[in-house]
């Protein structure tokens, strides 16, 4: 067979590439192909780790794909994903070049068939009460009047201003501290509990202390209104130790800070409302106790006139000489009476005070004071003549202990003409004479003075009888 097209060059040989070139160049592909998507799958071995990144799996019935959320974007999503739970996710499909594994890296996710807040909400509210933080055994009831109250609320807001209004015009007795914060955006919860601390304990500290707290802001939608259901917000109320009053919204919003609050109120001015009520109740009374008082006392002069018509009636005031004569017979019968008693009780305590004579002369503080002093003369005559016989039984044993030492006392030998020898150059007493070498100096104490000497010649009997040589040295000097 004849090749018509002559001979043909041998196929380019592709260029050789390493594995990390490979990996490179299948990640840019796939980055470049697939860009952003919106992949919709259910999580499965969702971990995360301490350095704050998520690794999991997107899956479906078929099949599945390992996933990476890093902490820069899981800190924005507001609940709590979890194995189990159907997710929208939107990512960029990578390649990991370092198992040259493909890998889904999600920007951001929201849960299917429930709105993110909604899953937030439910997944902090379960995980809270399980803690405590809404038993209504923990709550304290609010001042009925409060002095002092501090408004945690935006100084922009509406809120503030009709909370204000209310105030003044139903308890303008209270001091309203103003306590500014952010109410909505990133960063609202943190300045939200920043702003309850400095109303708790930085007015105590001032010296100042709220006795209430209303913390809230006016109505909005669910972002709007998202800062008062953060965990750091609704810690801070719980945290709080004056009484906190929430009125986040409108009535028909519900925060996690108003159930973990004191008290919570539909709106901030019912809030208000709520805080004046008891200088309300009082400044009513006030109002009403004038006509009291006069109700009171035109009652009391009724009664008084009722009682004088019913006196008026008596027997004693239509005939009062009878009720006199009446009474002048009983009292002629008391007075009679009343001088038999005297006399009966004068007889009484004659006959007491007679029989008490010898008793009081007996207890007379003369008569003990007299015979204390003769028993205190005879104790002081005995302790003379014990301390006078206790003298002379120690005067006696001195003297026997002073004899005693006498007798065995060195200067008591030296007086019958001994003497004592010392080592002039170091004090030491010689006892034998092979402790003084010949020429050397010692000191010769008398029962009367010293002598200073020089040996002249040293013996010591002993070692001349051991060595045979009757004129050894070694005797006494």
């Amino acid at each position: 067979m004849v090749d018509l097209l002559g001979p043909q060059a041998p196929p380019a040989r592709p260029p050789v590439l390493t594995v990390s070139q490979l990996n490179a160049r299948v990640k840019g592909l796939l980055e470049e192909e697939f860009g952003e998507a919106l992949v919709e799958g259910e999580i499965s071995s969702w971990r995360v780790y301490p350095s704050g990144h998520a690794y999991f799996d997107l899956k479906d019935a078929a099949s599945r794909a390992g996933a990476v959320m890093f902490a820069g974007r899981r800190r924005f999503v507001r609940f709590q994903p979890g194995d189990g739970m159907r997710v929208l996710a939107r990512l960029r499909v990578t390649l990991y070049d370092r198992d040259g594994r493909c890998q889904l890296s999600v920007l951001s996710m929201e849960p299917l068939g429930e709105g993110a807040l909604e899953v937030a909400f439910r997944q902090l509210h379960q995980r809270l009460a399980q803690e405590g933080l809404f038993d209504p055994a923990r709550k304290r009831a609010l001042p009925e009047r409060p002095r002092r109250v501090a408004l945690v609320t935006s100084r922009e807001g509406a809120a503030l201003q009709d909370m204000l209004r209310v105030l003044r015009e139903r308890a303008p007795i209270v001091e309203v501290v103003v306590v500014h914060t952010r109410v909505q955006g990133e960063g609202a919860a943190a300045s939200v509990a920043a702003a309850l601390r400095r109303a708790d304990r930085g007015l105590a500290r001032l010296g100042r202390p709220a006795g209430l707290i209303i913390v809230g802001r006016g109505g909005g939608s669910r972002e709007d209104l998202w800062a008062f259901n953060e965990e750091e917000t609704v810690r801070a109320v719980a945290a709080c130790g004056t009484p906190v009053l929430s009125a986040v919204g409108h009535e028909i919003d519900t925060s996690l800070t108003d159930l973990a609050a004191d008290e919570s109120a539909p709106t901030p001015t019912a809030a208000a409302e709520r805080a004046a009520r008891g200088w309300v109740a009082l400044s009513r009374d006030l109002q009403r106790l004038p006509g009291e008082l006069a109700r009171l006392l035109r009652l009391r002069l009724e009664e008084g006139e009722d009682r004088l018509s019913a006196l008026g009636r008596e027997r004693v005031f239509r005939r009062p000489e009878a009720g006199l004569e009446a009474l002048s017979q009983r009292v002629d019968g008391l007075l009679d009476r009343l001088g038999r008693e005297a006399r009966h009780v004068g007889w009484t305590r004659e006959a007491g005070l007679a029989a008490l004579g010898p008793r009081l002369r007996a207890a007379s503080p003369r008569w003990k004071v007299r015979q204390g002093a003769e028993g205190l003369a005879e104790r002081l005559r005995r302790l003379v003549s014990a301390r006078a016989r206790l003298r002379e039984r120690k005067e006696a044993a001195l003297a026997a202990s002073v004899g005693r030492l006498e007798a065995v006392s060195p200067l008591a030998v030296l007086a019958r003409g001994y003497s004592l020898a010392y080592r002039e150059r170091d004090g030491v007493l010689l006892r034998e004479a092979g402790q003084a070498a010949p020429g050397e100096r010692f000191r010769l104490r008398l029962h009367r003075g010293t002598l200073g000497c020089r040996v002249e010649e040293a013996r010591d009997p002993q070692a001349a009888g051991r060595s045979g040589d009757p004129g050894a040295e070694g005797g006494s000097a």
